[in-house]
């Protein structure tokens, strides 16, 4: 028996017998393959898969996310490297990154969240990627103490595959350079002892010297293990007094070379010197001051003694002379490149000129520095080095969060070198304008009303714009600069909601739809009370709680409370979650929106297309129309729906012909994005008939209505058989909201 087109039409054959000795002959009804002898029996087909039943081969409809993503650690001074699995069918791959810059007590950092994420790279199409974090690195770059996280994710648009889930990284880290380095001074004639802090994952360390301050033109004195911090340069007579200076380089075992260290200087001891400096203290310049420091030292016994001021800082170890040269007096103030937020170790060292009046005869440098017993710590009268708003709960007042000053024993990075503490009083400022000038809010708070959680107060102060604080003595009286400025993140958008499968003004016409025949979704929210100045970031993800990648780089404007995600890559039967974070003009947000979920409709033939996959996965149900006999196709028989309902056959002769009633009563057999919680797919109620004669020709007829996620009508009466298969005519395809439209009989059978 000749084998029928296979269509997407629900009916094309069965039986009639003419009882002659030479001919028997069969009208079709319902499907082609009632003609395919060789379709297997497939009574009662399990599972809920919606392409395990369409095609014999399994379909792929999302990619695979990479079996793992690993990051570099502490392996280049200057990059990260990322690698990753392959993953089959990807074209390319979507690389993200955040970063966690406070690490935890233990050196580790916590995951951060999904709104963290910027885009690296959309278009990577290998399984590695170089994310260079510094061009020129010091050992000042505060990136050092950073982690990076990354994110991948698998993607194929040209075969219209959703783009995979994300796979995450643990933490990456920069190979640090050596931050601290220190060098005797006068503590014995015959050698110079280098120390430095060890740096994670070095496996040696280059020492190098010179007579310069900038280190220029060093030289290398020796390669240490990476399991030794020291190094003792022994000096011979010649070299006794002479100021060297020291750097350090950590080298690990991949060949990479961090950073030079900070300088240190060091010289030895030489016969006939002065002796130690002693008593060096700050006589104004702990807290007292904006812009100065002064100190002062006991005089050291002998004849024409002068003296050197030395500086080092808690961010900076490099050693900075000060004083001009033969300073002969036993008090100093420092003005140089004073900076807020910063301690300041001042050591002296003593020194008398040879016979010749050539030579200088340096004496030990005094026991001052922050390692020392007795430091001589000094700082300026700083405002609080961060500062963070919100809202209160019922957004009538703001909470702004800030570190106690430096100076106050509640203060985080208290260097724990002295007792000698103030009390603090903070000032609020406020303006209407980012770049505007601050003007005092009245609100004052002081230190020994409050109550300090890990260093960090929190206080509430009317509603403003934008926020500056500073530190206040009033015992001096004086007030600090003002810090830098921050703005209250601004309330959650509400109301947010996107639409499913909705004929949109303007949006939902052809040559909208992308090329797997979805249209757009729109999105819509209610501006929050006090707006989003800085705009917003709308999120898109195929999880509610989870997975969730920005829509676009740039924020929508403030005064925009829509979007219409034309989203290339949507596919049919995925539903989507938008949630939406409200920005201030400081581009920072904390509060999401609601989240919803939403799916843009169906071209009219991609309608059909998605619909005859329940049909086509009916067809595999039933048994008669797939027996080898002609005669044994006749009879009836109901098969259930994987999900819900059931399909009914019948086949008879009818006259010179044969008549096939084919009827659907709540069929399903798929759930939307095979989630159970989201519902039916495609759930059908209908006939779909066919009338044959004796030359095979005929037509169809019957209406299928669908409900579930594309609800809408199917109808059947302009099909026409032509020599027993779908030979021509058109399918009525009136999706829910939509305008009726013909669809030609050859779609679905793609």
């Amino acid at each position: 028996m000749k084998k029928l087109h296979t269509t997407h039409c629900t009916l094309l054959t069965s039986v009639f017998s003419l009882l002659t000795s030479l001919i028997c002959l069969l009208a079709l009804a319902s499907c082609t393959q009632f003609f395919q002898d060789k379709v297997a029996k497939t009574d009662g087909l399990p599972g809920t898969n919606l392409d395990d039943l369409v095609s014999e081969k399994t379909e792929i409809t999302q990619l695979d996310a990479p079996l793992e993503v690993n990051v570099s650690t502490a392996v280049s001074p200057d990059c990260n490297f990322i690698t990753w699995s392959a993953v089959s069918n990807a074209v390319y791959y979507r690389i993200e990154r955040a970063v966690v810059k406070t690490a935890n007590a233990d050196g580790t950092f916590s995951a951060p969240d999904d709104a963290d994420y910027e885009v690296l790279s959309k278009f990577v199409y290998g399984t590695s990627y170089t994310d260079e974090i510094l061009t020129a690195p010091t050992y000042k770059n505060e990136e050092y103490g950073w982690g990076y996280f990354y994110r991948v994710s698998a993607e194929n648009p040209r075969q219209k595959y959703d783009a995979s889930e994300y796979k995450v990284s643990s933490a990456a880290t920069l190979f640090a350079p050596v931050t601290t380095v220190t060098a005797s001074q006068g503590e014995d004639s015959a050698y110079i002892m280098v120390n430095w802090q060890k740096t994670g994952n070095a496996s040696a360390y280059k020492i190098y010297r010179s007579q310069y301050a900038d280190g220029s033109g060093s030289s290398l004195l020796a390669t240490v293990t990476g399991n030794q911090n020291w190094y003792k340069n022994e000096v011979d007579t010649a070299a006794q007094g002479i100021e060297f200076y020291y750097s350090v380089y950590a080298v690990n075992s991949q060949n990479y070379t961090a950073p030079v260290s900070p300088v240190a200087l060091g010289y030895s001891l030489v016969e006939g010197a002065p002796g130690r400096v002693k008593n060096v203290k700050v006589t104004t310049g702990r807290g007292e001051t904006i812009d100065k420091i002064s100190i002062s030292w006991d005089a050291v016994s002998g004849s024409n003694v002068k003296y050197v001021v030395y500086r080092t800082s808690s961010i900076d170890s490099a050693t900075t002379k000060l004083s001009a040269k033969d300073y002969s007096a036993t008090t100093f103030t420092d003005t140089k490149n004073l900076q807020a937020n910063v301690y300041y170790y001042y050591q002296i060292m003593a020194y008398t000129y040879d016979e010749d009046g050539t030579s200088q005869l340096k004496g030990p440098i005094s026991e001052s520095s922050s390692i020392d017993k007795n430091p001589c710590e000094g700082y300026l009268l700083s405002p609080p080095v961060s500062l963070s708003v919100v809202y209160t709960a019922d957004g009538s007042n703001c909470v702004l969060t800030f570190p106690a000053g430096l100076g106050s024993s509640e203060y985080p990075k208290d260097s724990g070198l002295s007792t000698d503490y103030n009390s603090y009083s903070y000032k609020v400022y406020t303006c209407d304008t980012q770049a505007g000038t601050f003007a005092d809010s009245g609100s004052v708070f002081e230190d020994s009303s409050l109550v300090a959680k890990d260093g960090y107060y929190s206080v509430t102060v009317p509603p403003a714009k934008f926020y500056k604080i500073s530190t206040y003595r009033t015992d001096i009286p004086l007030e600090s600069a003002l810090s830098a400025v921050s703005a209250p993140a601004p309330k959650a958008a509400t109301s947010l909601a996107a639409t499913e499968r909705a004929f949109i003004d303007g949006v939902t016409v052809s040559g909208k739809e992308n090329a797997s025949g979805v249209y757009p979704v729109k999105v819509t929210w209610t501006a929050p009370a006090g707006g989003a100045d800085g705009g917003y970031y709308l999120y898109r993800s195929t999880k509610k709680d989870s997975g969730f990648r920005k829509v676009q780089d740039d924020p929508i404007s403030a005064d925009v409370t829509e979007y219409i995600d034309a989203y290339d890559s949507a596919k049919p039967g995925t539903v989507y979650y938008y949630r939406i974070l409200s920005l201030n003009e400081l581009k920072q947000g904390a509060n999401y929106s609601n989240v919803d979920s939403g799916y843009g409709a169906l071209t009219h033939d991609q309608y059909m297309r998605e619909y005859n996959k329940t049909i086509k996965s009916s067809h595999k149900k039933l048994t008669l129309m797939h027996k080898a006999g002609s005669t044994d196709k006749l009879g009836s028989e109901t098969k259930e729906g994987t999900l819900s309902g059931s399909i009914s056959y019948n086949a008879k002769i009818a006259g010179l012909g044969a008549r096939i009633i084919m009827y659907y009563d709540t069929y399903a057999d798929f759930y939307i994005n095979n989630d159970e919680s989201l519902g039916y797919y495609f759930c059908v109620t209908g006939n779909t008939n066919t009338t044959a004669s004796m030359d095979a020709s005929g037509t169809m007829d019957g209406t299928v209505t669908c409900t579930g996620m594309y609800p809408g009508t199917v109808v059947y009466d302009n099909i026409k058989i032509k020599g027993g298969a779908a030979g021509g005519g058109y399918y009525g395809i009136t999706p829910e909201g939509f305008e009726s439209q013909n669809v030609d009989w050859t779609v679905g059978e793609e």
